[in-house]
């Protein structure tokens, strides 16, 4: 099968290829990821995508694996393998993180990423939220177009890798933009953004708890429908404050990583992640 790269006017044989597998048709997410990084693309002999993967690389730093599928009539063939080399050949003997399912994750293992984290998916409608929340030395304000370098430079800081087209790419779909400001310096930010029926929260970066809690606040307050933030496993009280707000936790998704002993960035600071796609 021809190995070629994946383009926008592939992303219809991209949904037909996750429809195959149960996926969502989620359209705007794999355009936006063709947007700020690469994919490649099997085609299938009676048409169509036999399989596809998208790598997203942050400045020669890191770079993120998502999206891989491979079509139901194609499995067992070393699809899979062939792609996720190509996109590995891609990234660079740089730390390369990704989300393994349950299916991929034999795989990966073989091509040496290990797991360093997990995440857990936290799914629901808002329940009503507090008229205000109690700010002691910092105030959360809508995001402004001067914010973005304080933004962006932040984000490298907590994520490990320089994402300013990530962040330029959701900043032009959000809903709502948040940023967290103590002593006139911005020290934490959040975006919500829709894919489908459901209002994705992330990335939301904090200094700590209280702020994290403050800025998830106020990008879901009044969202209708569906609200989705996937947390890392480490931040029990967000976990609980979703938990409290409505939103109910799914098991675990492993982190995993390649060419490091751990995820890059002070992920202490990473309260949820944009999607699990850009890592």
């Amino acid at each position: 099968m021809r190995l070629r790269p994946l383009i926008p006017d592939d992303v219809p044989a991209c949904l037909a290829l996750a429809a195959a597998r149960e996926w969502p048709a989620e359209a705007l997410k794999w355009r936006m990821l063709l947007s700020i990084g690469e994919g490649f693309a099997l085609e299938a002999p009676e048409g169509g995508l036999a399989g596809a993967v998208i790598s997203t690389p942050y400045g020669g730093r890191a770079g993120v694996i998502g999206m891989m599928l491979i079509a139901p009539a194609h499995e067992g063939r070393g699809l899979a393998r062939r792609l996720m080399e190509r996109a590995l050949e891609r990234l660079g003997p740089v730390p390369t993180l990704l989300y393994a399912t349950p299916q991929g994750r034999p795989l990966d293992e073989k091509l040496g990423f290990v797991e360093v984290d997990t995440l857990h998916k936290h799914v629901g409608t808002v329940r009503a939220l507090a008229g205000a929340f109690e700010e002691r030395d910092f105030q959360v304000r809508v995001m402004m177009p001067a914010d973005l370098e304080a933004v962006v430079a932040l984000d490298a800081v907590s994520f490990g890798a320089p994402r300013r087209m990530l962040l330029q790419a959701l900043a032009e779909v959000s809903l709502r933009s948040r940023v967290a400001v103590r002593e006139n310096r911005i020290v934490g930010y959040g975006l919500s953004w829709p894919n489908l029926d459901v209002v994705m929260v992330g990335p939301l970066v904090a200094p700590d708890d209280t702020v994290a809690q403050a800025l998830a606040s106020e990008l879901v307050r009044g969202q209708q429908g569906l609200v989705r933030l996937d947390i890392p496993s480490r931040f029990i009280e967000l976990s609980a404050w979703a938990a409290t707000h409505g939103l109910v936790k799914s098991p675990p998704a492993p982190l995993m990583v390649l060419h490091a002993d751990m995820a890059p960035g002070l992920r202490e600071h990473l309260y949820a992640v944009a999607m699990q796609a850009v890592g």
